[in-house]
């Protein structure tokens, strides 16, 4: 009796250490940060520019979106997207226009068969608001965290019920801003965005208990990378290519060791941190909801086991 007891509760402990990231499909929406090829695609093929940029991304590599190795991936993202054209229009290279992220939820909404989702096992990401201050210097970052909670009504009354957003990384640190010195106003700004977006999501916890928001810090990320930067086996924190009207000016032969890979976009080697950094908190907000039910079931065993031992004692 005891040996059963036992491989009860070594069983639900293994179970705790063993969970897996709870999704099969995501859905994304979002600017080039998580485009992986609709810009490309809507400007047939001329950017960005491939070669060097990887297959239609902004970056030398696969971003961080597919990385997550999530098996379905439902990508309406476009690189220059803002939070919603009625906002502020994004444009792209070529001068085109691209649907801000109210307008890819609005995409999404037309091309799927709702009843067809399993909405306990998708997960819907946003990643957007950098390029409506860059759209509009005058945007207060209330005013973007509004516009972007608007999608997230949107996905919500459609039945989605897993959200993932991301806040913003420190660009004050990119060569856009510094070479602008612009880098005081976006460090003040992008702090201001992403306190407001924490307050935000908490507050949505809050109103939506029976929703999931997971809030992923970038932010943290990216300067940790910055201070820390060859520990992550970066050596240098400045970008690898150079570009200026849409012409690739010069190349590096190490990307990998960069942090940006152009004056704007990360290096698939950061999109690979983002995506491991991701992965854990998805998988740790999942094992703790699955933690306190296998303590339960342990308890349960430990129960069993103390009254089964009692009435072996007394022989009842």
């Amino acid at each position: 009796m005891y040996t059963i007891c036992i491989v009860l509760i070594t069983f639900h402990f293994v179970s705790i250490q063993s969970v897996q990231i709870p999704y099969d499909t995501v859905v994304c929406f979002g600017d080039s940060h998580s485009d992986t090829g609709n810009v490309y695609n809507l400007t047939k093929f001329k950017w960005p520019l491939v070669p060097p940029y990887y297959q239609g991304r902004f970056s030398n590599g696969p971003l961080w979106i597919e990385k997550l190795n999530i098996p379905t991936l439902i990508d309406y993202a476009y690189g220059s997207a803002t939070t919603d054209n009625y906002l502020i229009t994004g444009i792209t290279a070529l001068n085109t226009i691209v649907p801000g992220v109210r307008q890819q939820v609005s995409m999404y909404k037309s091309a799927t068969n709702l009843t067809q989702m399993n909405f306990n096992r998708t997960l819907y990401v946003i990643w957007a608001g950098a390029n409506d201050y860059y759209f509009n210097n005058y945007l207060l970052p209330s005013a973007v965290i509004s516009s972007l909670m608007e999608s997230i009504n949107d996905l919500i009354q459609l039945g989605a019920k897993h959200f993932l957003i991301l806040n913003q990384p420190p660009f004050q640190e990119i060569s856009f801003a510094t070479n602008l010195n612009l880098s005081s106003y976006f460090s003040n700004l992008i702090l201001a965005h992403n306190n407001n977006l924490s307050t935000t999501i908490q507050s949505y916890r809050s109103n939506y208990s029976n929703r999931v928001f997971h809030l992923y810090d970038v932010y943290s990320l990216v300067v940790s990378i910055l201070n820390k930067a060859s520990t992550y086996g970066i050596n240098s924190t400045k970008n690898c290519w150079n570009i200026s009207t849409g012409v690739i000016n010069g190349t590096c032969s190490t990307p990998e060791s960069y942090l940006f890979i152009d004056e704007y976009h990360f290096t698939t080697r950061i999109h690979q941190f983002i995506a491991d950094d991701v992965r854990q908190l998805l998988a740790v907000s999942s094992r703790s909801g699955k933690c306190s039910q296998s303590i339960t079931a342990i308890f349960c065993c430990i129960c069993m086991c103390i009254v089964l031992h009692w009435k072996e004692s007394y022989h009842i």
